[in-house]
C-alpha cells in the first residue's frame, strides 16, 4: 500500500515542470522503472517473510575461526549506541537531496528531481533488501559472546549481506553531488557538497561495522551498489543533448593519441 501511494505521489510530480527540464520523461520507461523498483520490493518482502531466525544451535556451532580475517574483526565489535547514531545520520543521508529544492533553479524542476529522488530511493532499498532475503549470512555480533543471546536470537541476526545503511547512504550521497554539480555547474561549492556527501556516507558505513552489525565487505559492497544506483538513476533521465555535453570522457596523451566517449 504504502509503495503504490509513493507511486502515484512520484509519477503525478513527474508531469510537472518536464517541458523546461534537462531530463526526459517517457511515461513507459517511468512506470517500467517504478514497476521494476517496487516489484523488487515486494519479492524481497515475501522472501523476508520465509526467512526464519537463528536458532540456539546454531549460535554454538558458529566460530570467528571461520571467517576471512579481513572481515573477522568486525565481530569483536558492539555498540548499541552507534547503531542507533548509524540510524540518525542514515536519515540525515537520504533527506540531504531534498535541500537543493530550496533553490529556485531545482525547485522550477520539481518534477524531474522529486522523481528521480523516489526512483533513486526505491532502487536502494529494494536492492539491498533483495540481496538481504536472498544471501544468508550472519552478522558480526552472532559471533561475539559478549552480546546477549536475546540479542542473537533475532531474523535480523541473518541479514548482513549487504549494508542496506551503506547503499542508502552512498546512493543519496552520489545523487546529491551529481545533481548539485548538473544545476549548478559552475559553483565553487561542488568539491565541498562532493566531500561532505561522501563522508557522511563513509561515516554512516563506519558506524556498521562498529556497532557490529555489519561486516567490511558488506558495507564495500553496499557502497558500490548504491553509487552506481546514485549515478545512473539520473544519467539514465538526461536528455541525449545534456549527456554529451556533461559526461565526455577524454584521455589525450602527448597529441600522439586521443579518444573520448560520450554515455
Amino acid at each position: 500500500m504504502l509503495s503504490s501511494k509513493i507511486l502515484f505521489v512520484a509519477l503525478i510530480l513527474s508531469l510537472q515542470n518536464f517541458a523546461q527540464s534537462p531530463y526526459s520523461f517517457d511515461l513507459d520507461n517511468e512506470a517500467i522503472l517504478y514497476g521494476t523498483g517496487i516489484s523488487l520490493g515486494i519479492l524481497e518482502n515475501e522472501l523476508l517473510k520465509q526467512r526464519e531466525q537463528i536458532t540456539i544451535e546454531e549460535l554454538r556451532n558458529i566460530s570467528r575461526d571461520n571467517l576471512n580475517s579481513f572481515d573477522k574483526i568486525a565481530t569483536y565489535n558492539w555498540s548499541p549506541n552507534a547503531n542507533a547514531i548509524s540510524d540518525v545520520l542514515l536519515v540525515i543521508t537520504i533527506a540531504s537531496p531534498l535541500f537543493l529544492l530550496t533553490s529556485s533553479d531545482v525547485h522550477n524542476d520539481i518534477g524531474a528531481y522529486t522523481n528521480m529522488y523516489f526512483q533513486n530511493a526505491i532502487f536502494s532499498y529494494s536492492l539491498a533488501y533483495l540481496a538481504k532475503s536472498t544471501f544468508y549470512r550472519l552478522r558480526p555480533y552472532a559471533y561475539n559472546p559478549d552480546v546477549p543471546t536475546d540479542e542473537k536470537l533475532t531474523k535480523g541476526t541473518t541479514l548482513s549481506f549487504f549494508s542496506g545503511h551503506s547503499t542508502m547512504a552512498f546512493s543519496s550521497a552520489i545523487f546529491l553531488s551529481t545533481m548539485f554539480q548538473k544545476y549548478f555547474p559552475d559553483s565553487k561549492l561542488t568539491p565541498y557538497i562532493w566531500g561532505t556527501s561522501l563522508v557522511f556516507a563513509s561515516i554512516v558505513g563506519y558506524l556498521r561495522v562498529y556497532s557490529g552489525q555489519h561486516f567490511p565487505s558488506d558495507v564495500i559492497t553496499g557502497a558500490v551498489v548504491g553509487s552506481l544506483v546514485g549515478y545512473i538513476i539520473p544519467l539514465i533521465h538526461e536528455n541525449q543533448e545534456n549527456k554529451s555535453k556533461t559526461l565526455p570522457l577524454k584521455i589525450q596523451t602527448n597529441n600522439v593519441f586521443s579518444f573520448k566517449i560520450n554515455f
